[in-house]
């Protein structure tokens, strides 16, 4: 059976807009799986790749933007409750402070750009933070002597910048 473009039309919004399952907006509209999969594969060949078009959607949807938020808070609290094991946890070795303050600046640098390009709102806050993470990168490797000062005063001051960039 022939279907007309607007079949076709309609299998994109469903898939690419509501984001159904090709399966669901298929048998919505009446048309094979097989016969939507190849309008998406004939889309895909002319530069209209229903699966980027569909990410992007879902980048700029409300409920994407409201767990990335939720995402970057969870980080920020992982992150916060490792600076504050190191302020606690006296057996650690100046050496395996070190390591572990590079480990959470590389960590804290991919997840804020991660949360950069997703959520740009955010950018401002992100840079704040960033200057923090590269403010302890340099004290660790400049002034090792100082990062039980610094790992301190950053947390009350990281709360600071919060408020100042909300």
């Amino acid at each position: 059976m022939a279907h007309g473009k607007e079949k076709r039309t309609q299998l994109r919004g469903l898939y690419v807009y509501q984001r159904l399952p090709m399966e669901t907006a298929c048998t919505k509209l009446g048309v094979p799986k097989s016969t939507g999969n190849r309008w998406k594969q004939d889309a895909a060949a002319q530069g209209d790749d229903w699966d980027t078009s569909r990410a992007a959607v879902a980048l700029g949807d409300e409920t994407f933007t409201n767990l990335s938020k939720q995402l970057l808070e969870d980080y920020l609290l992982q992150h916060q409750a490792t600076m504050k094991m190191l302020r606690e946890n006296k057996e650690l070795q100046p050496l395996q402070r070190a390591e572990i303050l590079a480990s959470m600046s590389d960590s804290f640098n991919k997840t804020m750009n991660s949360f950069k390009r997703l959520a740009p709102d955010l950018n401002r806050q992100a840079i704040g933070l960033d200057v923090l993470q590269r403010l302890a990168t340099f004290t660790q490797a400049k002034y090792p002597k100082n990062v039980p000062a610094l790992v301190q005063i950053l947390e009350p001051f990281g709360e600071e910048l919060a408020k100042a960039y909300a």
